[in-house]
């Protein structure tokens, strides 16, 4: 699936449903065959029951349910969680070696340590998955665009 969270899309398709729009459906069907990828079970989760029967109305208690934390975030979600932190401490390392790499360290002393424990967030993550991940704590926003891991101390 590609790097959105699928309870904030079905969230936007809810919407649409609302409003009247036909092919609603059809798109939270498309959706759910993409998140397949990540939870091959998510036919026979409730947000794909609840698809497939148009329920709207559950499904819009399973998007407050995970909007609000209540419920547990689908495995396509957390999948998308846990490649993005990837992403970032990734990002991270290598800012710190080319840091480390720069001229200036002491051959004899074996170099130096960097000091950056913030980089900007990887790009192919949209803004709510850093948002999401800031909101229950695993990342700090240190302002500037700047984000660093929370209790990664590499």
């Amino acid at each position: 699936m590609q790097n959105q969270f699928l309870h904030l899309a079905l969230a936007r398709i809810l919407d649409d449903v609302r409003a009247g729009d036909d092919t609603a459906w059809i798109r939270a069907e498309r959706l759910l065959r993409l998140a397949r990828e990540d939870d091959p079970e998510i036919d026979d989760s409730d947000a794909g029951v609840a698809v497939l029967l148009q329920d709207a109305e559950e499904l819009t208690r399973l998007v407050d349910g995970w909007t609000s934390g209540k419920v547990t975030l689908p495995d396509s979600d957390k999948a998308i969680l846990k490649r993005a932190m990837k992403a970032l401490r990734k990002r991270l390392k290598l800012v710190r070696l080319d840091d480390e790499s720069s001229l200036g360290g002491s051959a004899m002393t074996g170099g130096r340590h960097s000091a950056i424990s913030a980089v900007r967030p990887p790009e192919q993550y949209p803004e709510e998955v850093w948002a999401y991940l800031t909101r229950i704590g695993r990342i700090r926003d240190i302002g500037h665009g700047l984000i660093e891991p929370v209790g990664d101390h590499d």
